[in-house]
């Protein structure tokens, strides 16, 4: 058993759909946001919050392929 071979991530079913850079709506404190995806992993995406333009700061969360909609 080797623990040094990385494997490369690859989105599951649910976000065969999505892609890199792709615009998506979900909730998230209670409220419907717009954001860019940033990168795919298996079960969910890293995504570039897009009201953090206004605050000059980069907020980003991970969330489920489940709970995003195309925009």
């Amino acid at each position: 058993m080797s623990f040094s071979q990385w494997k490369p991530q690859e989105p599951s079913v649910e976000g065969q759909e999505f892609h890199k850079d792709q615009q998506v709506l979900f909730k998230y404190r209670k409220k419907q946001v717009a954001g860019t995806i940033i990168k795919l992993l298996s079960n969910s995406a890293v995504v570039s919050l897009s009201h953090s333009e206004v605050t000059n700061t980069t907020e980003r969360t991970v969330i489920n392929y489940k709970n995003l909609m195309s925009n």
